[in-house]
């Protein structure tokens, strides 16, 4: 039986909603339309796996470094001890997106980085910005086959998609490979626009898990789970 890589933060009841963690060997598939909150949740979840003593990459098509410290901090989530003393690796990848011909040669490049591997904890925000516009099958099979083969020794692989921005096929092969399926929206529940992360698969759950998960942002108090359920 695997082990339970534990979340759980002060004044925050993620980790419950979720089961009291992340199983070992997961790999999580975060999917939402832009303004939905996956890098909310993703940086939420790291901070997590950092406070309870788990190492962590996480691999960004959106900040540079000194935003990422600055967004974390916004939330509440100091992660400078992190990257100093090396528990946390972080890697912007946005000058590699500008070029297109940069751009078709990254996944060869990314999947050989064993130092962003050989963490904990693996995030990618966002895979859907990451891979070339077009993915051959054998290509599609060497990144499915790599995520597979590292959740498999215990690692803990999430990965954040846009579904407008990615081949319908590509999706629904992460799909198949997840072992944690995530849906993020923003819906309206008492006349207000809600987040909500709704669990669509959730494989070897080691606990009870909440089925939809309302949730909204404040500043320098970070991700707050709703006490009200969204329909």
């Amino acid at each position: 039986m695997g082990t339970l890589l534990k979340i759980q933060i002060p004044n925050d009841e993620l980790h419950r909603r979720l089961g009291g963690g992340i199983p070992s060997g997961s790999i999580m598939l975060i999917e939402g339309d832009r303004g939905t909150g996956k890098s909310i949740f993703s940086q939420r979840l790291l901070y997590g796996f950092l406070k309870n003593n788990h190492t962590a990459s996480y691999i960004s098509s959106q900040y540079t470094t000194p935003e990422f410290i600055n967004q974390m901090e916004s939330l509440g989530y100091s992660i400078i001890t992190d990257l100093i003393r090396r528990r946390l690796i972080f890697v912007s990848v946005y000058p590699l997106l500008v070029g297109v011909s940069k751009r078709e040669k990254f996944l060869t490049r990314f999947l050989s980085e064993s130092r962003i591997w050989d963490r904990d904890v693996v995030i990618i925000d966002s895979i859907s910005s990451l891979l070339p516009a077009t993915l051959d099958e054998d290509e599609l099979r060497r990144l499915a086959d790599h995520i597979k083969k590292l959740s498999s020794l215990g690692k803990v692989i999430m990965l954040t998609v846009n579904p407008n921005d990615i081949d319908g096929d590509i999706l629904r092969i992460l799909e198949e490979i997840s072992t944690i399926l995530v849906r993020l929206q923003v819906k309206v529940f008492g006349g207000d626009l809600k987040n909500s992360a709704t669990i669509v698969k959730y494989n070897n759950a080691m606990g009870i898990f909440q089925k939809i998960i309302p949730f909204r942002v404040e500043p320098r108090v970070g991700f707050i789970v709703e006490i009200a359920a969204v329909v």
